[in-house]
């Protein structure tokens, strides 16, 4: 009996995650993709790359076949996870030379001289599993009716990650960009035929992964979920017409899934502002459809990338500086406002550094358009900004410009301009001191404080007193604001046994008072503690006592 191994490296893609907690749709489609070619599930194993590290990338077992899918398209930092590099995995083809590979997902461009033993995957690397389970192993595309089929058949893989059961699963709905054209660095635009999958085949399988156990989804795997049903027949500045029913369809019946207590975090991922500014009214229609679904503390990106014209104009971007802000404006006012303390869904912003036409005041211009968000009132869950790695096959990567450093330290100092300013602002906006954060995954302990994020769509990072067991979930009360993260007391909040760290995490008692406030210990109850620390503003105060313990 041939025995295969799926090898998950992770990745990080335009539209699409799998770096843990998410898990994404490669693994799931490869391992229903070999049992619908007749492999038996006891036949095929399912690893990631944490496995590798722990024996220096040399494989334990024998297999017939490795399928290896990886690659950061949008490089990040991860709490509690790392992506596979691409010297991690050239070392793993390289050390394992015995073994045959096929390697999948947008690493595959990385990989321009494979060794012998390895193939490289054009396509789809889980098409190319089921050929190659049949005998006749073909490099193409898979369908949406296989991957229909695969969905379903994969969805009891995830019983085999690491994180199981404290997972995310990343659910496609679609693939390639809607928009007439395209944006100079946009790899989505590369897929020739953009289609859609039909809601019943993205429920069917969210069902089957919730009968193995799951109970978090980010319906991500799109470059625009406003577009999700498109008819693609009627267009406004090169983009299409929405059609609301085909969202509203799929977002109430998952809404009705996470009514029944099935489904515990519902997200999306993506949404183009262009379309939103070319049809205001069927995106409002669209929006209030998400937002009634999906949890709390929810983002909607946008791939804005720049607020100068300039640069919108050679790079054929999606909006102006104004209809970016009308964007913005936009989902605040439908789906801005708040449950269980938090914004249910609120718009992201991500900007890219090395596209063409940047000068200088290009990083002024982005500085002060975000000043203005913030000056009118509105909110942005997060910003990222980043450096652009042209992707193959894109005008940008084929120009292959060179940017002067003097514009990256521009770049640089403006950036870190926004994380001081504008992202301290709007954390202090979303989570004001006395919010409550539900389920945080503790991922790393430092210097007797432990971190942690939601398992959710860019769950902000929280730092807590205390040494927690890894992977253990606590309830927080945010007390303050960092850059990019909260500072916030475990609850329930001991009193007679934190520690002093913990007292100063809440505004107004420095350290020479926490001193005190050990020494007077053990408070008779909560009251005299609160009594102790009087001068904290009152409405924390109370939140404080009201889940504090003696």
């Amino acid at each position: 009996m041939k025995k295969y191994l799926i090898l998950d490296c992770y990745v990080d893609e335009p539209a699409c995650l799998g770096v843990p907690p998410f898990i994404s749709p490669y693994p799931r489609y490869i391992y229903g993709a070999l049992i619908s070619a007749g492999v038996s599930p006891d036949a095929i194993v399912y690893r990631t790359i944490d496995h590798l590290r722990e024996s220096d990338y040399n494989l334990t077992g024998n297999f017939n076949h490795v399928f290896l899918i990886g690659g950061a398209a949008v490089p990040g930092k991860y709490l509690g996870a790392r992506i596979g590099s691409l010297a991690e995995i050239n070392k793993i083809l390289n050390q394992n030379s015995r073994t045959g590979f096929s390697v999948g997902g947008l690493i595959h461009r990385a990989i321009t001289s494979p060794p012998a033993n390895t193939t490289v995957i054009s396509y789809d690397i889980e098409k190319f599993a089921f050929t190659m389970a049949r005998g006749n192993p073909e490099d193409s595309c898979r369908t949406s009716e296989e991957i229909a089929e695969w969905g379903v058949k994969g969805a009891g893989v995830v019983k085999d990650h690491p994180w199981y059961p404290d997972v995310i699963c990343e659910m496609e709905t679609g693939r390639g960009c809607p928009r007439e054209f395209h944006c100079s660095f946009c790899s989505e635009g590369l897929i020739k035929n953009v289609e859609f999958r039909s809601a019943g085949d993205v429920l069917n399988e969210v069902d089957a992964l919730i009968n193995s156990g799951v109970s978090r989804f980010r319906i991500g795997r799109q470059a625009d979920i406003i577009q999700y049903g498109s008819r693609l027949d009627v267009y406004n500045n090169g983009f299409p017409e929405p059609e609301p029913s085909a969202v509203k369809e799929l977002f109430l019946e998952l809404k009705k899934r996470k009514d029944a207590g099935k489904i515990t975090v519902l997200n999306v991922d993506n949404a183009n502002p262009g379309s939103i500014v070319n049809w205001p009214d069927h995106s409002s229609a669209i929006l209030e459809s998400i937002a009634a679904a999906v949890t709390p503390g929810d983002t909607l990106p946008f791939g804005i990338e720049s607020f100068d014209e300039t640069v919108v104009r050679q790079n054929n971007l999606k909006v102006t500086p104004d209809e970016a802000l009308f964007a913005v404006k936009l989902v605040n006012e439908i789906c801005g406002w708040r449950e269980d303390g938090i914004p249910k869904l609120l718009p992201g912003i991500n900007l890219i550094h090395g596209l063409k036409g940047e000068t200088a005041e290009t990083f002024r211009t982005n500085h002060h358009y975000l000043e203005k968000i913030a000056a009118d009132g509105l909110l942005v869950k997060r910003i990222n900004i980043r450096k652009l790695q042209p992707y193959p096959g894109t005008p940008l990567f084929n120009e292959r410009f060179k940017i002067s450093g003097t514009l990256t330290k521009r770049f640089e100092y403006f950036r870190e301009r926004i994380r001081d300013e504008i992202d301290h602002h709007m954390l202090k906006k979303i989570y004001p001191a006395g919010t409550i954060l539900k389920e945080v995954l503790m991922l790393d302990t430092r210097d007797g404080y432990s971190m942690g994020k939601q398992i959710s769509s860019y769950s902000i990072t929280v730092k807590v007193p205390g040494t927690f067991d890894n992977k253990s979930f606590k309830n927080v009360l945010v007390t303050g604001h960092r850059e990019r993260s909260l500072l916030s007391l475990p609850l329930p909040f001991t009193i007679n046994t934190t520690s002093a760290k913990a007292f100063e995490m809440i505004p107004g008692v420095s350290r020479d008072r926490s001193s005190d406030l050990i020494l007077k210990r053990p408070f008779g109850t909560v009251d005299a503690f609160t009594e102790e620390i009087k001068n904290v503003q009152p409405d924390l105060l109370k939140i404080i006592g009201d889940n504090s313990e003696i």
